[in-house]
């Protein structure tokens, strides 16, 4: 008979947290959504196919010159769409929202026969609501031309955000949030001295969830937090709206001091990590909600195997997210400013009586994809030390049994003295020239012309840009901090000057974007004109041929 104290003891079943209860159920209602007996019943918004691929082609032209993340297509069409109703002289909301519930269909944003003829009144008291805030924010008070429009630009992108919301499914999000809110809050160190430092924390764990899980940019978090502090805006009345406007510049000054807080970046990593937890485990589930129940019950072996298998996908993921980017980065630059350039350089090197060198013309056309290639065949995705941190992060939040608190301690900024920042900005600026000046130096060597050698900084500062944004799909994933080491460590003194000048030139360039000039205001107006005349004229040439044939 074998000994009993050698036999092995039953492991003890693990518990459920809540926050997994809650995704499931979520999920599980994401799944069956949309298979109810009453869906056919209600009448949905149709548009011809045929003229909506006019529509979507235009779409992605449009989106290859102008720079976006994919995730904000569609709110960015959405505020265009309003801005150009609106200067185009309509002012009816429910003739508003229709037009941009039609126009975002037949763009491929929202599915064709899809979207209910009801959404159009919802849509339409959102757009009601802003213009009456635009409209009351105006009215108080004269004001120049530039407050003038920068308050068109900030309701509109207020409209915009809030509809993205409505027309969007967050319901799984939303769950994900409200967990990843408790457990970030609960690890965030503050004894409740500070009620300024508690609401702030606060805040800037909502922004960060806002922004790494629901990916809102730096707009769309300004009408999260314009809700956030107006948490009735929903059903505000009249009086509430005039409210909100007489603390128009009051409102605007502490979402812009709690975008800018220093306690953004310290949570923003904390929620990262957290995020790649929660959606890694929404994948998890999502494949078959219920054999992954049986096996976190039975089998949390083969849980862990499934997160790794999800992980895998994930990262196969990031690569070709990091083949598409290098690519869509590459015919931005070329539209945008390759074919002015290049036009501009033969006539310009002429005009200041060089000789001109088609070598560096080569150079300079070869150059931004061949240095764009090499950085995307560098960039690496995470390893299996990844992987294994990811699970062990995720069973934290699954098993009640293995949760642990990870504390962390946010920390105010410390001031440097004068001097101090003297001195450090001297040696930047060195810096700066230096990394510079050994360009130009062996641009000189071969000869190159002055307007070459401008062209070849203007291209090395983008697209050194561009590659550190790539860099982010492979790393979307990673939860382990690299190591920096030595040659990378001195490369950064000479290489992050020339990466700020790349963001300096996008940012600056973005707003003078005569491709985008071009579509927006003298294209896009007529070009939709014509699909709407195009759609009635189809529209009635059936009804003629119905009325022949009966």
């Amino acid at each position: 008979m074998p000994n009993p104290n050698l036999m092995a003891k039953p492991a003890a079943a693990l518990t459920l947290t809540e926050a997994v209860k809650d995704l499931f159920r979520a999920i599980y209602q994401e799944q069956q959504k949309g298979g109810g007996e009453g869906d056919d019943a209600v009448a949905k918004i149709k548009v011809n196919e045929i003229i909506s691929k006019m529509s979507f082609f235009y779409e992605k032209i449009r989106n290859a010159v102008d720079y976006k993340d994919d995730h904000l297509l569609r709110k960015n069409a959405i505020e265009r769409i309003l801005k150009r109703l609106v200067m185009m002289g309509h002012n009816e909301p429910e003739e508003i929202a229709k037009t941009l519930l039609v126009e975002l269909i037949r763009a491929g944003y929202l599915g064709n026969d899809n979207v209910p003829e009801t959404a159009v009144n919802e849509v339409a008291v959102i757009i009601e609501r802003f213009d009456k805030l635009r409209k009351l924010i105006l009215a108080a008070g004269k004001k120049e031309r530039q407050e003038i429009d920068a308050v068109k630009k900030w309701t509109a992108n207020l409209a915009a955000t809030n509809l993205e919301e409505l027309l969007g499914d967050h319901r799984v999000d939303q769950v994900m949030g409200r967990h990843m809110f408790d457990i970030i809050n609960a690890n965030i160190v503050d004894n409740g001295a500070s009620k300024e430092f508690s609401r702030d924390k606060k805040i800037q764990i909502y922004i960060g969830i806002y922004s790494k899980l629901f990916k809102y940019d730096d707009a769309m978090l300004e009408y999260m937090l314009f809700h956030y502090f107006n948490p009735k805006w929903n059903e505000a009345t009249d009086e509430d709206i005039a409210l909100v406007a007489q603390h128009y510049q009051e409102l605007r000054d502490v979402i812009y001091q709690q975008l800018r807080h220093y306690f953004r970046k310290q949570v923003g990593k904390v929620v990262q990590r957290y995020t790649i937890y929660f959606s890694i485990l929404q994948d998890a589930i999502a494949e078959d909600p219920a054999a992954t129940y049986d096996k976190l019950k039975e089998h949390p072996d083969q849980f862990k195997k499934l997160i790794a298998k999800v992980c895998e996908r994930r990262y196969k993921e990031s690569r070709a997210r990091l083949r598409r980017g290098a690519i869509r980065s590459i015919i931005y630059i070329f539209l945008t400013k390759a074919i002015l350039v290049f036009i501009l350089e033969i006539p310009a090197t002429m005009f200041l009586g060089e000789e001109v060198k088609y070598y560096s013309l080569v150079i300079n056309v070869l150059f931004p994809p061949a240095l764009l290639f090499l950085i995307a065949l560098m960039t690496s995705v995470p390893a299996d030390d990844n992987t294994a941190q990811i699970q062990t992060g995720i069973e934290e939040i699954v098993f009640s049994q293995k949760r642990e608190k990870h504390p962390v301690k946010l920390s105010y900024p410390t001031k440097r003295k004068a001097a101090t920042s003297i001195i450090f900005g001297f040696f930047y600026t060195v810096t700066f020239l230096l990394s510079f000046g050994l360009v130009i130096w062996a641009l000189v060597q071969i000869e190159f012309s002055l307007v070459s050698i401008v062209i070849f900084l203007f291209f090395l500062s983008l697209i050194s840009f561009f590659g550190i944004r790539l860099g982010r799909f492979a790393k979307a994933y990673s939860v382990i901090e690299t190591r920096e080491r030595l040659f990378s460590f001195i490369a950064n003194f000479f290489y992050v000057p020339i990466v700020a000048m790349g963001k300096w030139l996008t940012e600056t360039f973005s707003q003078i974007n005569v491709f985008i000039f071009l579509l927006d205001f003298i294209i896009e107006a007529p070009f939709k004109i014509f699909v709407e005349m195009f759609e009635q004229w189809t529209a009635y040439v059936k009804e003629r041929k119905e009325g022949i044939v009966e």
